[in-house]
């Protein structure tokens, strides 16, 4: 295998349906992106996917659709990197590219709706199955299967997916899929620095700098590929921690939360929370700790 670069992954060619079980202290943590598209199932883990200009959590148990050239990570929370954790990151992700379907088998009808759903499916998608079960179970068919069976395995995977799932977007369209290696090593840096960052005072100076951009150089940079401004993302970033702390932390005061997520005032925080969450702080973490019970 060759050594992986910023936004590609080396797939064998020899079948048409790559698996990979990944299971290590926490995932790749670069910034990536490929020709195919990446259906995951997390096992475990958990920590901050980017996906285009998709910020949000992502938790043991969920289930991801990964566009064409879709730029992602799955960041694991900052735990899984010290040394001495005990905790582990495990996934199953299957990979395949839907621009060799023959035209002539794109013509069989199951073969050519996959093709259609792939290919406008660039934003990605968070999937809920009907039967989670099932999908799981299809999973760990084409993981262990070969050749015929490992395809058979997969197309019925594909048909739960398809037929039998709700699909949740992430990006608000296509976003990023044009990026050079270049480009994306300077939004991998931008990415990195602001989730290590998020929790302290953060400027659009501050991380151009990262970057040795001009601030106005930065900002058209940034919102050429993520369709949104730096401040924006940032305080997306901000929102994403402090809904998992208002999940778990039933005896925190949100005025501390918001304070710990890098807002400077709660007035602010309730603003943009309710901006980016459609509720406020409080009935947010009323209606998390609800579905919890």
């Amino acid at each position: 295998m060759t050594k992986i670069l910023p936004f590609k992954i080396p797939v064998l060619r020899e079948n048409s349906v790559i698996v990979e079980e990944d299971i290590q202290s926490h995932f790749y943590d670069y910034l990536h992106q490929h020709p195919e598209v990446q259906l995951t199932w997390i096992l475990k883990g958990e920590g901050t996917l980017l996906a285009g200009n998709y910020t949000g959590h992502f938790s043991s148990g969920e289930i991801y659709w990964l566009g064409q050239n879709q730029p992602h990570v799955f960041r694991c929370d900052p735990i899984y990197f010290q040394k001495k954790t005990w905790l582990k990151a495990q996934s199953i992700s299957v990979f395949f590219d839907v621009s060799e379907v023959p035209s002539s088998l794109g013509n069989i009808p199951e073969l050519h709706e996959l093709k259609q759903f792939a290919q406008r499916s660039s934003r990605g998608y968070r999937i809920e199955p009907k039967d989670y079960v099932a999908v799981t179970e299809a999973f760990l068919r084409v993981r262990v299967l070969q050749g015929l069976q490992r395809l058979t395995a997969f197309l019925q995977l594909i048909d739960l997916v398809l037929h039998h799932s709700s699909h949740q977007p992430l990006s608000d369209g296509e976003v990023g899929s044009d990026l050079t290696e270049r480009e994306g090593t300077r939004m991998h840096a931008i990415f990195d620095y602001t989730l290590k960052n998020f929790n302290k005072e953060v400027t659009v100076g501050d991380a151009a700098e990262i970057v040795h951009m001009t601030p106005e150089a930065f900002c058209r940079f940034f919102k050429k590929h993520t369709h949104k401004t730096y401040i924006t993302f940032l305080n997306e970033v901000r929102v994403e921690q402090a809904c998992r702390r208002l999940k778990t932390g039933t005896d925190v005061m949100v005025s501390e939360i918001a304070y710990e997520c890098g807002f400077g005032n709660v007035s602010h925080f309730n603003r943009v929370f309710r901006k980016v969450m459609n509720k406020t702080p409080r009935e947010y973490q009323v209606s998390a700790q609800k579905g919890r019970k």
